[in-house]
């Protein structure tokens, strides 16, 4: 007999279309990224393979940035395991690549910070990126939307802009998390040419972690400002109120990406 396939730990670095995946996280009887995964590495394993998720993506949430970590019973190099995957995952679904790690790393609580991406499209509705921005046809302030994020900059109580039933006063969960980065910008389109009369708007967010929903809230919130419908210091008000139910509407699943998500043995992981 020859020798057993020893179990291993890899990182998997993966990017998905979320617009047919009921969220990343497993649900019972519905498609979702991370039992496309599972499934494809009990495949490969023959034998049940949990995998975690770096962060959890809503229904209709893109990424470019998830990371999997994933501890399966593989003999081959870890090249070859992420050609596997691929191979047995779904087309809207895409492994970039795999290494083996050390045992004790985790996907999620292993991350030091993970950046999110939310794309606005300022501007009648654009013919070529419709399902991945937010059309919203009133002009948006960037200068107050900017002023207004600076209110989320720092280590904040974020229970005002927590979905899921978490940003009430006796949720009883902590709802503080550390945000190092929150910026509006205008940024190129490919499609400039036929689109003149737009601009795409993009959101940048960084923090230690997030809540459920806190990104597409924030946006929401800060759309608000952009419009003029609320003041530049409403965010400010928002946060001390610590009530979600006082806050605007979230922004759509459809302009959120998971962009990246950064590791200590990352080149600037640590920053």
């Amino acid at each position: 007999m020859g020798q057993p396939i020893a179990v291993r730990t890899f990182r998997v670095d993966l990017g998905y279309d979320g617009s047919a995946f009921f969220g990343s996280q497993r649900q019972p009887g519905v498609r979702t990224v991370q039992g496309a995964l599972e499934s494809a590495a009990e495949r490969l394993a023959g034998e049940p393979t949990r995998v975690a998720l770096a962060g959890r993506t809503d229904r209709g949430v893109h990424a470019v940035g998830q990371v999997a970590s994933l501890r399966i019973r593989w003999a081959r190099s870890a090249d070859e395991l992420a050609r596997a995957l691929m191979a047995l995952t779904p087309d809207d679904l895409v492994v970039y690549g795999a290494r083996e790690v050390d045992e004790r790393f985790h996907a999620r609580f292993s991350a030091r910070w993970r950046e999110y991406r939310y794309f606005v499209w300022e501007g009648p509705v654009p013919t070529l990126m419709r399902g991945r921005v937010w059309v919203v046809r009133t002009p948006l302030n960037l200068a107050a939307m900017n002023a207004a994020a600076d209110a989320f900059i720092g280590r904040r109580d974020f229970a005002a802009v927590a979905g899921a039933g978490v940003g009430v006063p006796w949720s009883g969960i902590d709802t503080t998390r550390t945000v190092s980065l929150a910026r509006w910008r205008i940024v190129d389109q490919p499609f400039e040419r036929h689109d003149r009369s737009g601009r795409l708007l993009e959101f940048r967010i960084r923090a230690d972690g997030f809540l459920p929903h806190m990104v597409r809230n924030i946006v929401g919130s800060l759309v608000a400002v952009g419009r003029g419908d609320r003041p530049i210091g409403w965010t400010e008000e928002l946060l001390a109120g610590r009530d979600r139910r006082r806050g605007e509407a979230p922004a759509p699943a459809q302009g959120l990406v998971l962009w990246r998500v950064a590791y200590d043995d990352d080149p600037d992981g640590a920053e």
